[in-house]
């Protein structure tokens, strides 16, 4: 069996490496081919001929989704930029270091890479990125030899548990009063996480697939030959200046003001503390409000916190600074990349009035030949395909939610069931989209096609399970 697995995975290894574009030239791609779908497929605006169709769809499509994800990409820069300024501070440094000595060999490390990114993913999307990423350097920087694009490879595996988990978009939009759904009157009511995310089916499709799957898949799928190996130097991945050595620097006698100012404990611990306190008191304010602090996760929040927290442990204002002058090397990838797939989304959402968008007939045209009692699976293959091309967990429950909910009402399905199903499809596919991928790459200096062979392993065998498990298993 092992020898089967890891003879599948260098195949796919391979093939990626030869075929697949760069993460940018693929965007550009996906856009081509959304493009043309919808100019076929997505009705003309009454009186429109072909031109005009094509014209639109460019300007009203392409062009007016292109920057709908500026917030949201600003949002992922900070997360990458706090996150990696947080894990360059010498308490954050010592926890990953403990957690990479844990493993005992090459193998054991890779197995263990994938959990501790879906156990972080699980917490936060945003967090299991950042957490995977530099955990693998760290694994890497411990373990000399080990084959670094499988273990990065394990690093974006974690992140397919994400959807089901406590900053879920879709079970969080469920729970939300006054969402599109009910706005619509495709709901009457909100369904809380109880429904959702805490339920018997879904966090054994988390447990298998986190503790159980991804590790024994990363262990089969181990290099067994040194010539297959691709190691790396860890002298290769610069280190910005810990708070340590930085807050205790020696300044001269003739040190300026500014200069004392920006070395001072006082100064970084003060306002560090201070925003500690504020994301204290608004995790306090949602108990109060009855808003648990799982539920009330989100990328403003998370930003907020990794920001007061890096600028507290490092020690100093110079040093936090010096550390996200290098993390912002890393973000060159997101700035670029996600106005394209803004306007992918553009293009998939765009629907003249009295016509359908494409991602809604995608959903349709599932739905319609979905056999009795496997909705749910339907619904878990629908928003895995529609997700290649909107990779937003919001934005595609936005175009084919209703859609789905519609369908659960007239087959008597379970819609949180259904809803959890498309969560998992979203999440799913991120495996062949290298969307999300984008900032785990950055701070591991792979690109796509060192590890998107190996996660085409985990797409085959995690659709497999969830497939099965979001249809048969009690919810």
């Amino acid at each position: 069996m092992a020898n089967i697995i890891r003879a599948a995975a260098e195949s796919s290894s391979k093939l990626v490496e030869r075929y697949l574009p760069d993460a940018f030239l693929f965007a550009i791609l996906l856009t081509g081919v959304a493009y043309v779908l919808a100019l076929f497929f997505v009705p003309a605006a009454a009186g429109t001929g072909t031109l005009g169709h094509a014209q639109n769809l460019l300007v009203d499509g392409w062009y007016g989704g292109f920057w709908n994800l500026l917030s949201f990409g600003m949002q992922m820069t900070l997360i990458l930029m706090t996150g990696y300024a947080l894990a360059q501070t010498e308490p954050v440094d010592w926890v990953l270091t403990k957690l990479a000595g844990i493993p005992n060999s090459e193998k054991s490390a890779a197995a263990m890479v994938p959990v501790v990114a879906a156990v972080a993913s699980f917490i936060h999307w945003g967090l299991g990125l950042v957490v995977g990423a530099l955990f693998a350097r760290k694994i890497a920087d411990e373990i000399r030899g080990i084959d670094f694009p499988i273990v990065v490879a394990g690093a974006y595996s974690g992140f397919v548990v994400w959807h089901g988990g406590l900053a879920g978009s879709i079970p969080l939009l469920l729970n939300t009063d006054g969402n599109f759904l009910i706005e619509a009157g495709v709901l009457s009511s909100t369904f809380g996480t109880g429904g959702t995310i805490f339920t018997v089916a879904n966090l054994i499709l988390f447990v298998v697939i986190a503790f159980l799957f991804l590790p024994a898949l990363f262990a089969l799928m181990y290099p067994k030959s040194d010539s297959k190996k691709t190691p790396i130097d860890p002298a290769e991945f610069e280190t910005a200046t810990d708070g340590g050595s930085t807050a205790s620097a020696t300044l001269g006698a003739d040190a300026t003001l500014a200069t004392r100012i920006e070395h001072s404990a006082a100064v970084a611990i003060g306002i560090g503390l201070a925003g500690l306190v504020a994301v204290a008191l608004y995790f306090w304010n949602g108990i109060q409000n009855g808003v648990m602090p799982w539920n009330n996760l989100n990328l403003n929040i998370v930003n907020f916190g990794f920001l007061f927290l890096g600028l507290t442990l490092h020690g100093t204002p110079r040093a936090y600074v010096d550390s996200i002058m290098e993390a912002v090397e890393n973000v060159w990838g997101i700035i670029l990349q996600f106005p394209f797939y803004a306007g992918i989304m553009g293009i998939m959402a765009y629907s003249p009035e009295g016509s359908v968008s494409l991602a809604t007939q995608i959903a349709q045209g599932m739905v319609a030949v979905a056999p009795d009692g496997a909705l749910p699976a339907i619904a878990f293959f629908t928003a895995g395909i529609v997700n290649v091309f909107v990779p937003s967990g919001g934005g595609e429950w936005a175009v084919i939610g209703e859609t789905l909910v519609t369908a659960a009402n007239a087959s008597g399905e379970s819609i949180p069931r259904v809803a959890m199903a498309a969560a998992w499809g979203d999440a799913w596919t991120n495996m062949i989209q290298p969307f999300w991928a984008i900032p785990l790459l950055a701070i591991s200096g792979l690109s796509v096609r060192d590890i998107m062979g190996y996660c085409v392993m985990v797409l085959l065998g995690v659709g497999v399970i969830v497939a099965v498990g979001i249809t048969v298993l009690p919810m």
